[in-house]
């Protein structure tokens, strides 16, 4: 897994490096058991401090998605995968009420919200195919 980050993104590091971790557990790259890159090899790749990287997996790890295992490093946790999967849906839900209320406000019916979110994604997975 390669973790790469953007230093002029106003995200802080720790965030954008626990945000690519927490992406690859739930797509699956990362599954039960596997280890995480070692924080020194992940702090030379991304350019930054070690201790932003253990920051970030200290994160990880507060959030129950690895486990630190002393002297060989940090491991996806058992259910990892599907907390973090469920921590998703229930965003989408939560982004799906908002976008409900800016339907609601810009006069949009359900049917023509959903044909709105079924033709970007059509767009979307005509863009990813290229």
């Amino acid at each position: 897994m390669i973790i790469s980050i953007d230093l002029y993104n106003s995200k802080p590091a720790f965030l954008q490096i626990a945000d690519v971790v927490r992406t690859a557990i739930a797509r699956g790259a990362l599954q039960a058991g596997d280890k995480l890159p070692p924080i020194r090899e992940t702090a030379v790749n991304t350019r930054v401090n070690r201790n932003t990287v253990s920051r970030a997996y200290l994160e990880l790890e507060h959030q129950g998605l690895v486990q630190a295992r002393q002297g060989s490093g940090f491991f996806v946790t058992e259910g990892g995968a599907d907390q973090e999967r469920e921590a998703r849906r229930q965003s989408v839900v939560e982004k799906i009420q908002e976008l409900l209320g800016e339907a609601e406000l810009s006069a949009l019916s359900t049917q023509e919200l959903i044909k709105l979110v079924e033709l970007e994604a059509k767009r979307m997975q005509k863009e990813g195919a290229r």
